[in-house]
């Protein structure tokens, strides 16, 4: 009886921590890591800030949070013009968002150059 209790503590742990992801393969910010640069990576979290027109360079920066860490996502202006309204709302602050694309290294901070996002 005591395991019982003692796994489905520890399942709830788990499930609130935001660690796990919906999708196999899906990784939370907080597993992006530099040996990771170059390759594509599909990442979901919780946008903690949504920057349109960045440093006047045209597109999105967003910022993903989750599972102690943090990435952020770059939207080229070629890919973020044409994108529908819906689209575009889904990278505002708070809602959750998965963002699929190549790894990159600016400075400290690693961004993930956006190719597509999905629910």
């Amino acid at each position: 009886m005591k395991l019982r209790l003692i796994a489905l503590a520890l399942l709830l742990v788990v499930l609130l921590s935001g660690c796990q992801t919906s999708e196999p393969g899906v990784l939370s910010p907080g597993q992006v890591t530099a040996s990771m640069f170059g390759q594509v990576v599909k990442v979901t979290g919780k946008v903690s800030l949504a920057v349109e027109n960045p440093w006047g360079q045209g597109g999105m920066y967003a910022k993903l949070e989750g599972g102690g860490g943090a990435v952020g996502v770059r939207v080229q202006d070629d890919v973020w013009l044409p994108m529908s309204a819906a689209d575009k709302a889904r990278f505002q602050k708070g809602k959750r968002l998965t963002a699929e694309g190549v790894l990159f290294q600016a400075g400290k901070e690693l961004v993930v150059i956006y190719g597509r996002t999905a629910l």
